[in-house]
């Protein structure tokens, strides 16, 4: 019996098949947890995030003093990511939590569009390393 539904595709070992979320989707989902934080944190309100049984509150990669201007990192598993040739530099956004959110949504725009791959997939490879015991230049 042949499915013609299947003439256009190919079989592979069940060993390739992507487990779990790609490193950017987790990325957006993190973009969006921000963005949810700060919009939250706009109304005087806290963002949490419930993972299974844990509920816990999103750690704000952006910080201000005057709620005008804010600086800060973008974050993949906690570590930052780094803006090519703007080594050693932070991210600083005007406009209050407006610009900020607006912001965010660029930066998850960029991530959808794959911009972000290169950095987020070696900071990937970076975890997975410290998890199985190996050590890699971060």
């Amino acid at each position: 019996m042949s499915f013609s539904f299947l003439s256009g595709v190919e079989f592979v070992d069940e060993k390739e098949k992507p487990k779990g979320a790609s490193p950017r989707d987790k990325f957006i989902t993190n973009v969006d947890q921000q963005i949810k934080s700060y919009e939250s944190s706009a109304e005087g309100k806290k963002h949490s995030v419930t993972t299974g049984k844990k509920t816990r509150e999103v750690r704000l990669w952006f910080s201000s003093t005057d709620n005008e201007n804010f600086i800060g990192d973008l974050r993949f598993a906690g570590m930052k990511i780094e803006i090519p040739g703007k080594k050693g530099k932070s991210i600083k956004v005007t406009g209050g939590i407006p610009g900020l959110i607006a912001f965010l949504g660029q930066v998850k725009e960029a991530a959808i569009k794959g911009e972000l791959d290169k950095e987020i997939n070696r900071l990937h490879a970076a975890v997975k390393a410290r998890r199985a015991g190996k050590t890699t230049a971060q």
